[in-house]
C-alpha cells in the first residue's frame, strides 16, 4: 500500500499530513517536534536531531559509537515513528494483513530530508526489517513508470591516480556474472556499456540513452556540498565535479534514464546539493548513500538491488526493500550504521517491469568469452584443483601465468572463479579473496633489506580477509560456512595482475611462495584448502620464463605443504581454436563462408584474444537472436548471409 507522509515547516514547527495520494483526505497534526533542536532520549541520554545528523554526514566513530548502537538506532526510530504516526501501530496502517507499506516522506525541507527514516520502529523492530519500504520525495506522483524489456546500462567506474583503490573491476566482474547468467545481453559491451572518465560518461550518456546509470566510485561531501570524483584524460587525472555537473548532464538528454545509483561516499550528504535533489526532478528512482559507504557493504548492497531489478522485475522500492531484508546475507549487522546507509528518492506512484526469460546454459553459456581457448592452462588448474579436494592433499596450490597485455590473463582469473565455482558445487564451499599488492614492495631491494617482505605478505593477506592479524584469518574462513559443518572450503586467492616487475618481481614471487608454503598454508585448518594464482602482463614473454626458470630458479624450491606450476604462455589465437570455439558453443555459420569469416576475423585482429572475443560477440549475439537456425539471404539475394 502506497502511504504518504507530507511534512512541512510553519514557523518554528513542522506539521505532518497522512495520506494515500490525496492530502486533503488525510490526517493533518500540528506541531510536531522534528526540528534541529528536538531532542531525542538514547540510552539515558539525550540528542538533538540536529546533532543526529550531523554525526551521520560527519561519521565519526565516537559520535556513532555513543548515539547510533544497536539501541541508539530502536530509539531514534521510535522517536520519529511517535511524531508521524502516534499511538497507531504499523498493523492499522494497511489494508489487508502483512501487506507491505510502500511509505513516502513527502518534503522539500533539506533537514527533514536528512532524518535516517529508514530507522522507523515500533516495539523495538526497524519497519524496514518487517518489509516497509521507506523512501523520499519532493511531491507525491501519480505516475507509472515501465521499464523497457531489454534496459540498457551505463556503469560509470572511475579508478583515478593517487585515490585508494575501489576495486571496481572485482565489482564489475561480479555484476556481470550475476546477471549475464540469466539474459547473456546484459553483459559489458552489450547492453552494459561502461565509462572509466567524465569524456567516456558525457560521451556515452548521449550515444547510448541508456534507462539505467550506475556510478560506482569516490565521492567527497559535507553538510553543504556533494561531489563525485571522475578519472580525466590519458593519466586519469583525478577530476571533482560537483553533483549539479552530473545531474545537468542527464538533464540534457532528450530521454532521461529511469534509475540513477549513486554509489559512493556522502551522495547525499550536501542536501540540497546531494544525488537525490539534483536527480529528483528529472528521474524517477535515484538511490544514493547518505554518509560514508563501506566498499565492501556497498558493493553487496548494489549487487542486491541490480538483481532485484533486472532480473526479479522489482521495483526500485521494493528493490531496496529487499536488499534490507538480505542484511544476515549481505554480512551487515543493526549494531552499526552500514545497513542504513542507502537512501532511496521515488518519483512514480507504480512500477512495472518485465522479467527477462533465464538462458539456457545447456543452449547458450553467458560465459563463452571466458572459454576461447586456453585448454591446456584450465585443464591443468582444474585438474589438480579436483585431485586436492578430492584426495584432500595437498593442502594448498600454487599456480603463475604470464602472457602480453590483452591476451586474456587477466580474464584467466575470471574464467577459474566461473568454471571451478560450478566444479566444486555440492560438498564444497567456494570462497574468494583478492589481495593488493602492498606499495613497500615497490622498491624491491629497500623492502626486502628494511621491511622484511614476510611483514608485507602478512599485511597483505590481514587486509585481503579484512582482519587485524594473520592468526585471525582461520576464524574468518569458519565464518563463511555460516555454521554449516562438514563441508569442505575451497579458498580463491586470486591476486591482481603484475603489470610492473617495479611493484613486484620474480624475486619476490619465490620469496612470497617460500612464505606462503611455510606461514599461510600451516593456518589452513581441518577440510580447508587453498588456490592461489599470480599472474603477470609482460612485454617479452620468453625472457620472462627464462628468468623465472633459469636465473631464479624458480622449481628448485622446496614446498612442504603446496605444488606449484608454472604454467603455458598465455599466446595468441590461431585459427583452430575458432574452429573449436564455434563447434563447442554452437555458432552455425554457412558452411561455404565458415572459413572466410573465420580467416578475416583472424587478418583484423592478428590473433589477439581480447580483440578476437569483440570480433566473436557479434557472431554469438546474431545466433542467440536467430530463431532460424537456416541461413537466409537478404533482400537483394547478393549472396551475402544475415550473419
Amino acid at each position: 500500500m502506497l502511504c504518504y507522509i507530507n511534512i512541512q515547516k510553519t514557523d518554528a514547527s513542522y506539521s505532518v499530513t497522512l495520506h494515500q495520494g490525496t492530502p486533503a483526505l488525510g490526517r493533518t497534526v500540528q506541531n510536531v517536534q522534528l526540528s534541529p533542536v528536538a531532542r531525542v532520549p538514547i540510552a539515558g541520554q539525550s540528542y538533538s536531531l540536529g546533532d543526529l545528523v550531523q554525526a551521520l554526514i560527519e561519521f565519526h566513530d565516537d559520535d556513532l559509537n555513543r548515539a547510533f548502537h544497536h539501541r541508539g538506532q530502536l530509539d531514534i526510530g521510535h522517536y520519529l515513528y511517535a511524531q508521524v504516526f502516534g499511538d497507531v501501530p504499523p498493523e492499522q496502517l494497511g489494508h489487508a494483513e502483512n501487506e507491505p507499506i510502500d511509505l513516502r516522506i513527502v518534503t522539500t525541507d533539506e533537514h527533514i530530508a536528512r532524518l535516517p527514516w529508514v530507522l522507523l520502529a515500533h516495539d523495538g523492530v526497524f519497519l524496514s526489517a518487517m518489509g516497509w519500504s521507506v523512501s523520499l520525495a519532493r511531491r507525491a506522483e501519480r505516475k507509472t513508470v515501465e521499464l523497457p524489456p531489454e534496459p540498457k546500462m551505463l556503469i560509470v567506474a572511475p579508478e583515478p591516480v593517487g585515490l585508494p583503490p575501489t576495486n571496481a573491476r572485482e565489482h564489475l566482474e561480479n555484476l556481470e556474472e550475476r546477471l549475464s547468467l540469466f539474459d547473456p545481453r546484459l553483459s559489458i559491451g552489450s547492453d552494459i556499456q561502461v565509462a572509466t572518465t567524465w569524456e567516456d560518461f558525457h560521451r556515452l550518456l548521449k550515444e547510448f540513452e541508456p534507462h539505467l546509470v550506475y556510478y560506482y566510485g569516490h565521492g567527497r561531501g559535507d553538510a553543504y556540498n556533494s561531489h563525485l570524483v571522475f578519472a580525466t584524460g590519458a593519466k586519469l587525472q583525478p577530476l571533482d565535479r560537483p553533483m549539479a555537473d552530473v545531474a545537468q548532464a542527464v538533464r540534457e538528454l532528450p530521454e532521461r534514464p529511469l534509475i540513477v545509483y549513486i554509489n559512493c561516499c556522502s551522495g547525499d550528504a550536501g542536501g540540497f546539493t546531494g544525488a537525490g535533489r539534483q536527480f529528483g526532478d528529472i528521474v524517477p528512482a535515484v538511490l544514493t548513500n547518505r554518509t560514508v559507504a563501506y566498499a565492501r557493504a556497498a558493493r553487496a548492497q548494489a549487487l542486491v538491488f541490480w538483481k532485484s531489478i533486472l532480473l526479479d522485475g522489482l521495483s526500485p522500492h521494493r528493490a531496496v526493500s529487499s536488499m534490507r531484508g538480505k542484511l544476515i546475507d549481505l554480512d551487515l549487522s543493526f549494531q552499526d550504521a552500514r545497513w542504513m546507509t542507502p537512501v532511496l528518492y521515488c518519483h512514480y506512484s507504480s512500477w512495472s517491469a518485465t522479467k527477462p526469460r533465464r538462458v539456457d546454459p545447456l543452449e547458450h553459456d553467458p560465459h563463452w568469452r571466458l572459454k576461447l581457448d586456453r585448454v591446456a592452462q584450465f585443464g591443468s588448474v582444474s585438474l589438480q584443483t579436483l585431485d586436492m579436494l578430492r584426495d584432500r592433499r595437498p593442502r594448498s596450490l600454487a599456480f603463475v601465468w604470464y602472457g602480453q597485455e590483452g591476451q586474456g590473463v587477466e580474464l584467466f582469473h575470471q574464467r577459474l572463479r566461473v568454471q571451478l565455482r560450478g566444479h566444486v558445487s555440492g560438498n564444497t564451499l567456494f570462497g574468494e579473496i583478492r589481495p593488493e599488492w602492498p606499495m613497500d614492495l615497490f622498491d624491491p631491494q629497500r623492502a626486502f633489506e628494511l621491511y622484511k617482505p614476510e611483514r608485507s605478505f602478512s599485511d597483505m593477506l590481514s587486509n585481503a580477509f579484512d582482519v587485524k592479524r594473520l592468526t585471525d584469518i582461520p576464524a574468518a574462513i569458519r565464518a563463511h560456512t555460516r555454521g554449516e559443518t562438514g563441508r569442505q572450503i575451497l579458498v580463491y586467492i586470486r591476486h591482481q595482475p603484475v603489470r610492473s616487475t617495479k611493484i613486484f618481481n620474480p624475486k619476490s614471487l619465490k620469496a612470497y611462495l617460500k612464505w606462503w608454503d611455510e606461514v599461510f598454508a600451516p593456518l589452513l585448518t581441518q577440510h580447508v584448502y587453498a588456490l592461489l594464482t599470480v599472474s603477470f602482463i609482460v612485454k617479452n614473454p620468453a625472457k620472462f620464463c627464462r628468468i623465472l626458470q633459469e636465473q631464479e630458479r624458480i622449481y628448485d624450491m622446496r614446498l612442504s605443504r603446496t605444488v606449484f606450476r608454472l604454467l603455458d604462455e598465455m599466446e595468441r589465437i590461431a585459427i583452430k581454436d575458432l574452429r573449436d570455439f564455434l563447434q563447442s558453443h554452437n555458432i552455425r555459420l554457412p558452411g561455404e563462408r565458415r572459413e572466410l569469416i573465420l580467416q578475416r576475423i583472424m587478418e583484423e585482429t592478428g590473433g589477439h584474444y581480447e580483440m578476437t572475443i569483440e570480433k566473436l560477440r557479434d557472431l554469438v549475439e546474431r545466433n542467440w537472436d536467430k530463431t532460424d537456425v537456416t541461413p537466409r539471404r537478404d533482400e537483394e539475394d547478393n549472396g551475402d548471409y544475415d550473419y
